[in-house]
């Protein structure tokens, strides 16, 4: 058996590289100048907004206000030290970020479109979000009881309510190291989380929590967010009610529509009235649907998330701080 062992020939040396740099001697180790994408696209005002939701003169002023913050924060977010040259600018990575927040491309695309590597790529998203999360969040603010009550009768059908409350959920893929029933919904059969939405009767954004997970319906969300929710002062004046799908339990302020079972026990001329009811209900409620495509459509948090589960609470909010900023320049163009 060793002299059979011994006449076989050895692999030669370049037959242990892997197959690409066999194909290709100079696959690996390329370097890594970075591109000025912001100086190539910045004329295609169209595109631009379809890509990032901003336009240039946008662009540059976040990239303005921020400048300070991202220059303090090393590739881990931690605070830097001394300063060392970056492969790209400023501008660029915020331009990289809402990007990916928009089209939610691979982190290998980005590398190959920015001409930097896909560490890089990842790191600059990593520091960017948290630093724009904290200048765009005072675009979700709870209003006082004041102007609560000043969106009274807003809706002739009804006019104590003055908005509607809703759940949204994001496809995550199946968990392998934590119990996966936590987050599978029976109800859309796949892997979630949820996120919880409050609007007014105008259509803007007033309060959202995200994080939930994906095994709890809507009512039971709702507990939590008033159990846990970060702010501990979103209470509404008394008698004004939130419209509210049948998700939800009727219990004050939630106003919520009548079940088919309900309508089926009234009498014949009920049932015409709590019909008419739910048709005026959904009419109304169809306005949080539309907020809601207005945050979907930022594809990070609308398609498939492909990135830790711990780090998408904060990119949903952020999405939603970025859609109430567009809610708000649409209303006034």
């Amino acid at each position: 058996m060793l002299l059979l062992v011994s006449l076989v020939n050895p692999p030669h040396g370049d037959q242990l590289l892997p197959i690409m740099q066999r194909l290709d001697p100079t696959f690996f180790g390329s370097d890594f100048r970075g591109r000025n994408v912001f100086a190539d696209i910045e004329n295609q005002r169209f595109l631009f907004w379809l890509n990032t939701g901003e336009l240039p003169e946008t662009l540059v002023s976040i990239t303005t206000r921020v400048s300070v913050q991202l220059s303090r924060l090393t590739r881990r977010g931690g605070v830097r030290q001394r300063s060392r040259m970056s492969k790209l600018s400023n501008i660029n990575k915020v331009l990289l970020t809402l990007m990916w927040l928009r089209k939610y491309p691979c982190i290998d695309t980005l590398a190959l479109f920015f001409d930097v590597s896909p560490a890089t790529i990842s790191s600059i998203i990593h520091g960017v979000v948290p630093v724009l999360w904290r200048y765009f969040s005072n675009q979700v603010t709870w209003p006082p009881n004041a102007e609560w009550n000043n969106m009274r009768g807003n809706w002739r059908s009804f006019p104590d309510a003055v908005g509607c409350i809703d759940g949204t959920p994001h496809e995550i893929f199946r968990p392998q190291s934590e119990p996966q029933a936590e987050f599978f919904s029976g109800h859309r059969h796949y892997h979630l989380m949820n996120t919880q939405l409050i609007i007014d009767n105008c259509g803007n954004i007033a309060f959202l929590q995200a994080g939930f997970l994906g095994a709890m319906n809507d009512s039971g969300n709702y507990l939590l967010m008033e159990r846990i929710g970060p702010r501990t002062n979103y209470d509404l004046p008394v008698g004004v009610s939130l419209l509210a799908d049948k998700g939800y339990a009727d219990v004050a302020p939630l106003l919520t529509p009548f079940r088919a079972i309900q309508i089926r026990r009234m009498p014949r001329q009920e049932q015409r009235l709590a019909r008419k009811f739910n048709r005026k209900h959904s009419k109304c409620r169809i306005l949080i649907e539309h907020t809601i495509k207005h945050v979907k459509t930022y594809q990070a948090v609308g398609s498939l998330w492909r990135h830790p589960r711990w780090f998408q609470p904060i990119v949903v909010e952020l999405c939603t701080f970025l859609a109430q900023r567009h809610i708000v320049l649409f209303e006034n163009i």
